[in-house]
């Protein structure tokens, strides 16, 4: 293969510029294939709990009877977030009348404790998706550089190749090219489809976040309709 064997012909300088690039490339695409399988996990988790959960929004306290779990699922997350948060605020209330009864309920402070430990869980998994990103982004910004810097690297040594041998034939810059081209195919074989995903991901986790918020808001009036107390 070409890039093989213009690897074997560069120097140690052109060879660690290529070993960097390829220990890029293997960070890169474990970041790609593990991201891919935990939002395909996340995505699944999250639709069967959406679903189910409309079951529950008459009375969203039943969830934890029922013992429905989605660990997978950042929306099931967040559910447990204010479910844990309203079991902590629940007081007994006398409602009714003429004859009140005791019910348990919260109040209008109880219910924006709720909102914002919601605020607090949705920001926590948020950065948690976003978690390896930043290898991604550097894959890709760092990589056309080091092939750069390898190709410029390699027409230097081809340049003074010819000084000393005082020819301008092929073979004499003929190793000094090859390295200077395969470091820039290499740095953008790394850099291109790391970009390319870092964008996607990036997309999908925005979108994660936007419908996290709006599952937030669905979860908080479900909660006020049953149990806040005015």
């Amino acid at each position: 293969m070409p890039i093989i064997e213009a690897f074997n012909e560069s120097d140690l300088f052109g060879q660690a510029i290529l070993l960097i690039l390829a220990v890029l490339s293997i960070i890169a695409w474990s970041v790609i294939l593990r991201k891919v399988v935990i939002f395909r996990s996340a995505k699944a988790a999250s639709a069967n709990f959406r679903a189910i959960y409309q079951n529950y929004r008459s009375d969203p306290l039943s969830l934890i009877s029922d013992d429905v779990h989605f660990d997978e699922s950042p929306f099931y997350e967040l559910c447990d977030e204010a479910l844990s948060s309203l079991s902590g605020n629940l007081k007994e209330v006398m409602v009714g009348n003429p004859k009140p009864s005791p019910h348990k309920a919260i109040t209008r402070a109880g219910l924006d404790v709720i909102e914002r430990n919601l605020d607090r869980k949705i920001t926590a998994q948020t950065t948690k998706m976003e978690k390896g990103l930043g290898l991604l982004a550097t894959a890709s910004s760092v990589s056309p550089f080091l092939g750069l810097l390898g190709t410029v690297w390699g027409l230097l040594v081809a340049f003074q190749a010819m000084a000393v041998r005082q020819s301008a034939a092929l073979s004499v810059v003929a190793t000094g090219i090859a390295e200077a081209l395969v470091t820039t195919v290499v740095g953008l074989i790394v850099a291109i489809p790391s970009l390319v995903m870092y964008n996607y991901m990036a997309s999908s986790i925005r979108k994660f976040e936007s419908e996290m918020e709006d599952f937030a808001s669905e979860i908080l009036g479900d909660v006020e309709k049953k149990y806040l107390h005015a």
